[in-house]
């Protein structure tokens, strides 16, 4: 039988009980990834893709679920942000031009589709490869979380994907970055832990596109890429929650439970309170037809 209990304790009174509520799901990698350099890492991401698992860098996915329907008229969604299918003219940017500037680039991004999460999230279950961290909210807390999905959706932020953007004003988001600040904005705290936060100094030479100007293809970064930067006089600094770190700090958090709860009062090391989306990159605004499309894309039950 799947273990869920509570972040603490385990007792019936932490088990979540209600009808709103927030959800993480995490997906690790298939394997641990090496990151002692950029070759490995390079390496192992590859090899993942090869074996074409539906994860190989892991994923996170959000789900909101209000027992009342929010004023977007929705009240059970299931998303995370991801890049759309890659044509010929991506791979060979990726593959002759950016290196490691793929942490940063700003790749087209759309948010999954609802019935093809519920899919992964099974499969991922039946691998073992899934935990997931659920806060429960009130109905105030639900429709907060509602708007901020519903303003990401109106301002195009959903249409820009990668590691490189601030999302705070609504520049785009990696999975991983959009996964973390649903959780902290549903706890009401910048609560996501340091211990989920991979940090790495890319090598300038090995950075491609925008942020150099450099061109760098994969093979270099096979050769070249033996070490991390040290610091920001030869690197540039890459930082992100990750599934692999997350997962293992659940384990840690409550051993053996793949259902883990969250509430405010858990949150003992951050009293911050996270703020809500600026939107001042000024993409522009989604048509209410693109809009309606996309919620009902993202919509379960």
């Amino acid at each position: 039988m799947r273990k869920t209990n509570g972040a603490h304790s385990g007792s019936d009174g932490d088990r979540v009980k209600v009808s709103s509520f927030f959800k993480l799901h995490v997906i690790p990698p298939p394997r641990p990834l090496d990151w002692t350099s950029p070759r490995t890492l390079l390496q192992n991401t590859l090899w993942h893709h090869l074996l074409q698992d539906q994860a190989p860098i892991g994923h996170f996915y959000i789900e909101i679920k209000s027992k009342i329907p929010s004023k977007t008229g929705a009240s059970h969604v299931l998303t995370g942000m991801s890049r759309l299918h890659s044509n010929r003219s991506s791979v060979r940017v990726v593959l002759d031009q950016i290196g490691l500037g793929t942490f940063f680039h700003d790749f087209p991004g759309k948010l999954d589709r609802g019935v093809l999460a519920l899919r992964e999230l099974e499969w991922a279950k039946k691998k073992g490869r899934w935990k997931s961290l659920t806060v429960s909210l009130s109905d105030e807390r639900a429709e907060l979380l509602f708007e901020e999905l519903g303003a990401w959706i109106e301002n195009g932020s959903f249409r820009h994907y990668g590691g490189g953007h601030e999302i705070l004003k609504g520049e785009g988001a990696g999975c991983a970055e959009m996964g973390a600040h649903f959780l902290n904005l549903a706890l009401g705290l910048r609560a996501v832990p340091r211990d989920w936060i991979r940090s790495v100094y890319a090598p300038k030479e090995l950075v491609g596109g925008p942020r150099t100007g450099n061109r760098v293809g994969l093979l270099r970064v096979w050769r070249e890429g033996t070490f991390w930067g040290q610091d920001a006089s030869n690197g540039l600094l890459y930082a992100t929650p990750d599934m692999e770190l997350a997962w293992k700090w659940l384990e840690e958090f409550s051993p053996g439970v793949e259902e883990v709860v969250l509430q405010p009062s858990h949150v003992t090391w951050s009293k911050d309170v996270e703020p809500r989306i600026s939107f001042l990159a000024g993409y522009p605004k989604e048509s209410p037809e693109i809009q309606k499309q996309v919620w009902e894309s993202i919509r379960i039950g």
